[in-house]
């Protein structure tokens, strides 16, 4: 899937794209803005299908592609194409050269198929989306047990300094350390555990939605270092 599309000289384009055999490449297309080129469906963010390329020293070169999905229901609605673009950008944070990463490709694709449906909300779809690609990179909220003392089936405190769940009695210790709702406690054991074709498939009240993005919210500060343009858009037309 490409997940950036820039213009590169006089006619060519500049991807970076995610693949299952081979993680995050770069590749070059020429003369893919040429009229009639065949390459210009394949040169447009979110495009996913097989690409035939050729390797270089640092690069390859795009030759063909057969495009299966454009997400085309997205160019339609700003929001959701902020929310896709913001996929994007956080999965090539999280992405490399040489790694393996089909698990990552699938998580992207079925995260940007529920965006374009609006199924479930869209607030949902992202939170979810941050913590599965964290947890697959190995950078996820530790929710199998309590982070200090190993007790299992903790769940009634949440630490993002210590970066996972607490019992009762460390929960307590914890300066930074607040209270999670047996709903919240469950929904971030549901997400690191959930096979991928599980994980947009329910949906959260408002009290313990809101009780869930500010959970997400400041685990993803806290751990995630980088700006996000798409993010900063789309903070300022929702």
């Amino acid at each position: 899937m490409v997940l950036y599309a820039a213009d590169q000289g006089e006619y060519g384009k500049r991807l970076v794209v995610l693949t299952k055999e081979c993680g995050k490449v770069t590749m070059f297309a020429n003369n893919a803005r040429k009229p009639k080129n065949p390459l210009v469906s394949a040169c447009r963010i979110f495009a996913m299908g097989s690409f035939t390329v050729k390797r270089g020293r640092d690069s390859y070169t795009l030759y063909s592609a057969d495009i299966s999905e454009r997400f085309a229901g997205l160019e339609l609605d700003m929001e959701k194409f902020c929310h896709a673009s913001y996929f994007c950008e956080f999965m090539s944070y999280y992405t490399h050269e040489g790694e393996y990463s089909k698990d990552m490709l699938n998580l992207l694709y079925l995260a940007i198929k529920a965006v374009e449906k609006g199924e479930p909300e869209l607030n949902l779809v992202r939170r979810v989306f941050e913590l599965k690609t964290m947890t697959f990179a190995g950078e996820g909220p530790n929710v199998s047990g309590c982070v200090s003392c190993g007790l299992k089936d903790a769940g009634a405190w949440f630490s993002v300094n210590k970066g996972g769940v607490l019992c009762d009695a460390c929960g307590r210790l914890a300066k930074d350390a607040v209270r999670i709702s047996p709903t919240v406690a469950y929904t971030l054991k549901y997400i690191a555990s959930s096979p991928l074709t599980a994980l947009f498939g329910f949906a959260l009240k408002s009290d313990a939605m809101d009780e869930f993005e500010r959970i997400c919210d400041a685990f993803v500060k806290r751990y995630v270092d980088r700006e996000f343009k798409s993010l900063a858009i789309l903070s300022g037309i929702v």
